[in-house]
């Protein structure tokens, strides 16, 4: 399997272990139903019935198929990941589809991340002020290192 696609699932599995299985298999569905839907060897369950109410079996199916895929090796696991894998992409959260490539873009995300939670700390006169500060100036510096080059 190419290297893209193993980032890929990589960045999927972190997203899935701060934000929820669930949370990411409804946004990767409600991607795919998007761009098409059910076509091919990879079928998902619609989430919504036509009143617009969630369909909890149907989530937790797809929440089972897409990290079983995920976390598979067979050959029918790696054809079903790559079917998704535009989907995957265009549910990731912007710095994390950013991470994938480790663009300026991503190191900008990351800076204003941190600048941001050390204006915080400064407002609030957190404890944490020096750290938040140090991270800041860190991100900083690593975005003009690699941007630099």
């Amino acid at each position: 399997m190419d290297k893209n696609i193993n980032d890929l699932k990589r960045e999927v599995m972190n997203w899935a272990a701060e934000a929820g299985q669930e949370h990411v298999a409804i946004e990767i569905t409600r991607m795919w139903f998007r761009m098409g839907g059910n076509r091919g060897s990879v079928k998902l369950h619609a989430m919504e019935d036509a009143a617009g109410n969630a369909d909890w079996r149907a989530i937790n199916n797809n929440r089972q198929q897409i990290f079983r895929w995920l976390r598979g090796e067979t050959k029918a696991a790696r054809s079903k990941v790559q079917a998704l894998a535009s989907a995957m992409e265009a549910a990731l959260p912007a710095e994390r589809y950013a991470r994938l490539g480790m663009t300026t873009q991503y190191l900008i995300c990351v800076a204003i991340r941190e600048f941001a939670a050390a204006i915080i700390a400064l407002l609030l006169d957190a404890r944490d002020r020096p750290q938040k500060i140090t991270q800041a100036l860190q991100a900083i510096a690593e975005t003009q290192r690699l941007t630099s080059a």
